[in-house]
This record gives C-alpha cells, structure tokens and sequence, in this order.
C-alpha cells in the first residue's frame, strides 16, 4: 500500500497477498494462480511467507521449513520465470514481542534462514528483512517501536476502541516504516533500478 508513491511513473503494485496464508494456502486456494494469470513479461514478483507457514496446529497452513516451504516457494519463482518475471524473496519481519528481560523475541523459526538459503542456492536476490527489522527494534526501546504495530490501548482509533492487541500487523507509521527498508535495498538490485523514482 506504501510503495507506489516510490515508483517510476506508469509502474503499478499488484497485490495478491492475503491476511494469514502460508505459501501452502496461497497456491492451494487459487491466490497464487490468480497473480501468475495477471503477471506479463518483464514483471518482478515480491515474495515474502514464514509468518503462517510455522503455524503446526493448522494443517491447512503447515509447512516444513526445508521441505514444504522452500518447495512451494521454487514452484512459484519457477512458474513465474516461464512467464518472464523475475522474483524477489522478502523474509519475514520480526514481531512484536519481547523477553522478560527486554530483549527481542525470535518467533519465526527455520523459516527465514531456509528463504535466506534457498535464495543464495538459486542465485535469486533477498531482502532480509527479518535481520533488518530485528536490527532496528533491538536498537530501539519497546515503547518506541510500539507506534509501528496494531498493537495499543483503547480510544486511540475509533474502529478498534478497546484497542488491538496484535504483535504481527502494522500501522500506518508501521507499513511506511517497513516499505522504506524495502525500497532502499530494492534499489541495490541492479534490475530493479528503473522501477523508481
């Protein structure tokens, strides 16, 4: 949602993503077909999942870190390069949670270093945005970083006025927070260059 105004002018965002699916559910629920029939040559493809790929209770969503995941990850570049679109993988962001004694929890498990493996295998160009995000925040007090999560008290935004207690999701000041990362190390890469302003 952040991103357009970074962009080279008649350069448009698609965004396919949906709340709370894992690389298994977006290609299963017809979410990835969806974008590959929309895609045209010359297309980059942003591709971030982890969040939900570790949830184990849900079978649905489930996958393994070195199996399922980098799987399914290689079925979508692999799909998207016969189309001439080039990928770009993105790891998960860090959470919003912390230890005991103030320091940043790691919740995301294998995941982002089986994307950061997968990418170094298969030559394919990595925001690791999971380092970055912890990075900042570990440097960074908690009740500093709160204002980029819904995460707050009651009466601060009509919609939710007993407040929000989520840990994953952004605010406004959150979104612009992490699409600045992005852009930044997006316009490193050699072939994306064009795309902004």
């Amino acid at each position: 949602q952040e991103l357009e105004p970074y962009l080279q002018e008649g350069v448009s965002v698609l965004d396919f993503a949906k709340n709370g699916r894992s690389t298994k559910s977006f290609i299963e629920e017809g979410l990835f077909e969806e974008g590959l029939e929309r895609a045209k040559e010359g297309d980059v493809a942003l591709i971030s999942f982890g969040h939900n790929d570790e949830k184990k209770e849900d079978p649905t969503r489930y996958t393994t870190a070195y199996g399922t995941y980098q799987e399914n990850l290689v079925y979508m570049i692999d799909e998207l390069k016969k189309k001439g679109v080039r990928s770009v993988l993105l790891t998960s962001i860090a959470r919003f949670r912390y230890n005991l004694d103030g320091s940043l929890r790691f919740t995301h498990g294998e995941y982002p270093e089986a994307m950061r493996e997968l990418a170094k295998k298969i030559s394919l160009p990595l925001v690791d945005l999971n380092k970055l995000t912890r990075d900042y925040l570990s440097s960074h007090p908690e009740k500093d970083n709160q204002r980029f999560y819904m995460n707050f008290g009651p009466h601060l935004y009509p919609n939710y006025p007993e407040g929000k207690d989520d840990h994953t999701h952004m605010r406004k000041e959150g979104a612009q927070w992490i699409c600045s990362m992005v852009v930044r190390e997006l316009k490193k890469i050699d072939f994306l260059k064009e795309f902004f302003r």
